[in-house]
Order: structure tokens, then sequence, then C-alpha cells
């Protein structure tokens, strides 16, 4: 069995909307719902739940119903940060999860509604190999390190750079697991979804990322976002 948690719990202060930017309209639906189309499309996932402010409950309920999206089975409130809404929602997750050892859980970003299905199932197939499986992208610029932010104190080697993406998959039970055990002010010091597991000796796969899988921040990744969408529609 494997299950998404999408985490959609973001303010989206760094958009400059009083709107969240993964409820914004992008091609003529919310950026959640084309986010949860895919999940829904996806036969290697077998359900999903979103992790969200209590403010949005009914609203996402409403698109579900909406768009058809029977594999959401639950909504759990966002915690306060990343980790902490990975958090909650692991610990939802596990009243629907099997006991199978090998089932997965794939941390997906309500802002990423251009992952294609193709991603979703190398990821879930690499659980075979590695109990942590990440996309990752090669860096291209040459990069330079600073400590005080103002002046060039080293440059990093890109060849053995790589920039992580989202969505990125798990064997449930020990991930769940290791966040149980970890306290809150550690979770709090980390940031991607693969840190803690890393931190702990886990051997994390890298599998291709896909160019096209953006992360919705600032309003220009909704306007190639909306232009991405279209151009898909087109071709399918």
């Amino acid at each position: 069995m494997n299950i998404a948690v999408v985490l959609s719990g973001g303010t989206g202060t760094r958009m400059g909307s009083g709107i969240p930017k993964q409820y914004q309209t992008v091609a003529g639906k919310p950026v959640i719902v084309h986010t949860l189309e895919l999940l829904q499309c996806c036969k290697a996932v077998d359900g999903v739940l979103v992790t969200a402010s209590s403010t949005w409950k009914a609203q996402i309920l409403q698109w579900k119903a909406e768009y058809s999206l029977t594999k959401l089975f639950a909504i759990a409130p966002a915690g306060e940060d990343r980790q902490l809404s990975i958090r909650n929602g692991l610990i939802a997750v596990e009243a629907f999860m099997d006991t199978d050892k090998m089932s997965g859980v794939i941390i997906q970003d309500a802002v990423r509604p251009l992952t294609s299905e193709v991603l979703l199932n190398r990821l879930i197939a690499g659980l075979k190999e590695a109990p942590c499986v990440m996309p990752v992208l090669p860096v291209t610029d040459t990069t330079y390190t600073s400590r005080d932010g103002h002046w060039v104190d080293g440059l990093l080697d890109r060849s053995t750079l790589y920039s992580g993406q989202a969505p990125e998959a798990f064997r449930f039970w020990p991930y769940v697991q290791l966040y149980r055990d970890t306290p809150e002010e550690t979770l709090r010091t980390m940031s991607g979804s693969c840190q803690l597991p890393y931190s702990q000796g886990w051997k994390v796969k890298m599998i291709p990322g896909e160019q096209d899988n953006i992360k919705i921040t600032y309003a220009r990744d909704l306007e190639n976002c909306e232009r991405l969408l279209c151009e898909r529609r087109e071709q399918s």
C-alpha cells in the first residue's frame, strides 16, 4: 500500500497575496486540485491525506466532491512548520495504512501541480531498493559559499551538487517511528523530508527529477505553471 501526504499548510507570504498559493486558481482549477488529480490518476497511489489549516478544511472537502477526488480520505491539521506537518500527517495516516513493512508514504507539496505520474511511479519503485527515495536535479550554476553573505569565501564543486525536489518516498513504518521518536525541537531545525532520515544514517536513493516539476513560490511561478498545464492539456 502507498499513501500520499500532501502538505498544504503554507500561508503564501512570499506570494504577496491574501490567498495561499496552493488555493489560487491556475488553468481553471485551484493549484491543490491539480496536485490531487495527479495522485488520483496514479494507480500506484492507494490513498491521499492532506494536512491543512482548519480554515480551509470545508473548502477542500467541497473540491473533493466537485472533482471526484475519491482517494482523498482525510484532512489532518497542519503543523507550525513543514516538519511538524509531516509528523501530523504520518500519525494520521497510521490508522489507514496496512501492516506490510514495504508500505510506502509519499510526501508531496500541494504547490507542485506539475509532478508527473512517471516520476511518482519511479519514486515508489525505488522503495524496493532503499528506505528513502528523492528526485534531484544537478546544479548547473557555479556555486559559492559565504559566511557573512557579503564576501565569497569558497567555491563548491558543482559536479557533486544536486537540488532536491518533492515528492519524496519513504518506507512508512520506520519513517513514522522516526518522527515519533524525534523531539519537536530537533524537528524544528530541519527542512527537507529526507533530512531527518539521512541524519539518522538512512541510505537516501537519488533518482532523476524533472525540470517542469516546479514548486510555486512566487507570482511568476503561477504564470509558468499555467502555461505548462495548458500545454499538457493540449497534448493529451
